[in-house]
């Protein structure tokens, strides 16, 4: 259990960068993808992740 909970907190502050940089990190990570999103429309990030 202790190590599920030190995943999930050395995840939090990636996950922060993310969400703070979505774009930039789309346009240096997948140039061609980003290029075709309209970065207009609001986007929201889930807090779940897949199980």
């Amino acid at each position: 259990m202790s190590e599920e909970l030190s995943r999930a907190d050395n995840d939090s502050p990636w996950k922060e960068v993310l969400e703070a940089y979505f774009p930039q990190a789309m346009q240096f990570f997948f140039p061609q993808t980003a290029a075709l999103i309209d970065w207009q429309r609001p986007h929201e990030f889930l807090d779940k992740e897949f199980q």
